[in-house]
């Protein structure tokens, strides 16, 4: 698949090629050994299994993330932050699942879409692959800066600082796919079968074991360390200045910090894993094909994040639940009589207005108690 996933996905009989995934494709294993440790019963698991996981992730998350995108765009304020890291979030999924369907029909056939599709379907994935994962983390940001510093540092939350960001975001995970647009192209291998699969010619386990330790650090560990150290932050906060709603608070936190782990740690530990493999630190040929069946399983449930944490981190929030459900009402009509379905979006306007009012209220409650909190700064120069 593209450089960001293990080769193993790859669906190839090249097996002189180094990025072969039809073998137990490592240098240290004689010739003996290499023939008689082969993946067909992988390569067949994968033929069936990949395709319809692939198919559920792609409508759920097209569906999910169509309706997030929607309701976003029809109901909310253009110049709220978060709903910028947001929206950033749901067109990085859409695009993401958009390129699963090529990958699906790859493993179950083989890649009939030609070179250019090859390299720009590969570059797309891991694209989105990475800007997801990072405006996660930017999202956890802007609620760290929101509740930690409340008030006091509010230049930090500016809507053009919110934009600035998106677009680095968006330019470290372009600088990401590089490899992808260098390396990635089509294979013909047995005749008429074509597969899409970068070629790193000699330097093949260098270049995976790079991109498997970068998408640990980049794609895993660091963003979740920054997770957890902004909302154990927020939790401290919140346990502190024990403002309305703060259980609620503090449950939502902790369920996305959990969420994140519960769906990318199985699939990087994996990689680690099949890295350790490749250094020659442990395992034989039993070992390599129980990893190949934990990757392509937990590879899967990585990607449900998209479908999972957009609506996660959407339905926190009340006003968005009562966007929903305008949206909702308006298009299904739930049978109402008729100018019902107007007069419930006028009166969710104006419950949207009070809940802001209520929200903005409380800001500025916590920001007073921030600064009550605080230490005067001319005492601790004494101190």
């Amino acid at each position: 698949m593209a450089t960001t996933t293990s080769p193993l996905l790859l669906i190839t009989e090249d097996t002189s090629s180094e990025n072969s995934s039809s073998f137990y494709d490592y240098d240290y294993l004689d010739d003996l050994a290499f023939m008689l440790c082969r993946k067909d019963a992988v390569l067949s698991f994968g033929k069936i299994f990949l395709p319809v996981f692939y198919s559920l992730i792609f409508v759920l998350g097209l569906g999910g993330n169509l309706l997030l995108l929607v309701v976003l765009l029809r109901y909310v304020p253009r110049r709220r932050m978060a709903q910028v890291y947001l929206m950033n979030l749901a067109i990085s999924n859409l695009l993401f699942v958009v390129t699963l369907p090529f990958w699906g029909i790859s493993v179950a056939w083989h890649w009939v879409f030609g070179n250019f599709l090859c390299k720009m379907v590969s570059t797309l994935y891991t694209i989105n692959f990475y800007s997801g994962i990072f405006f996660i983390s930017c999202m956890s940001l802007d609620k760290y800066l929101e509740i930690v510093y409340a008030q006091r540092h509010h230049r930090l939350r500016t809507w053009a600082k919110s934009l600035i960001l998106s677009a680095v975001v968006w330019g470290v995970a372009l600088a990401i796919s590089i490899p992808d647009m260098i390396f990635v192209q089509t294979h013909e291998n047995p005749k008429g079968m074509w597969n899409c699969y970068p070629d790193f010619g000699g330097h093949g386990t260098v270049w995976k074991l790079f991109l498997r330790f970068q998408q640990n650090l980049l794609g895993f560990l660091l963003p979740l360390l920054a997770m957890i150290f902004f909302y154990s932050r927020i939790g401290c906060v919140l346990v502190r200045l024990k403002p309305l709603g703060q259980g609620r608070a503090l449950r939502m936190s902790a369920a996305l910090v959990v969420a994140f782990f519960m769906l990318w740690f199985p699939y990087n530990l994996t990689l680690f894993l099949h890295s350790l493999l490749d250094l020659q630190v442990f395992g034989d040929c039993k070992t390599s094909h129980h990893l190949d069946y934990a990757l392509q399983v937990t590879e899967s449930i990585a990607f449900l994040h998209c479908c999972f944490t957009p609506i996660l981190y959407a339905f926190s929030s009340r006003r968005f639940r009562r966007y929903l459900k305008t949206f909702l009402t308006t298009v299904l009509g739930w049978h109402l009589a008729p100018g019902t379905a107007q007069n419930s979006l006028s009166s969710c306007s104006e419950s949207s207005r009070l809940t802001a009012q209520e929200e903005m209220t409380g800001m500025d409650e916590l920001g007073k108690r921030q600064a009550e909190c605080s230490p005067n700064k001319g005492d601790v120069e004494k101190n």
